[in-house]
């Protein structure tokens, strides 16, 4: 099993832009690592990275760095969890993608508003 910096499980789905499938599993430790609560994700998840069109010139939306906290922060979502649970493990996926933690502060910022507010 590879790590989530390494992690290349995911291709967009057909006739789609910004809507992307996990083609392997992806597991995420919620909160930090080595918690008790590992997040698993089956091959076939759906996700989007939902990168409003004014703001893709900073994101881009097939940023692979990212596409697996958008995969986690969705299904967080889609469990039901709170906006600000879901953008912070988003922030702390990024980062263990190899995102900077400053940018990684933006990425959470941006994510918790648009989730909130924007959609």
């Amino acid at each position: 099993m590879t790590g989530i910096a390494r992690f290349d499980g995911f291709e967009r789905v057909p006739g789609t832009r910004k809507r992307y499938r996990l083609t392997a599993p992806l597991l995420w430790d919620v909160s930090k690592k080595g918690s008790n609560w590992t997040l698993i994700l089956p091959p076939g998840t759906e996700f989007d990275i939902s990168v409003p069109k004014c703001l893709e010139w900073v994101l881009d939306p097939r940023d692979r760095a990212v596409l697996p906290a958008a995969a986690i922060h969705d299904e967080l979502l889609i469990r039901g969890h709170d906006p600000s649970v879901s953008s912070a493990e988003f922030r702390r996926a990024a980062v263990a993608r190899g995102c900077s933690r400053r940018w990684g502060w933006v990425l959470f910022f941006s994510t918790l508003l648009w989730t909130a507010f924007g959609k």
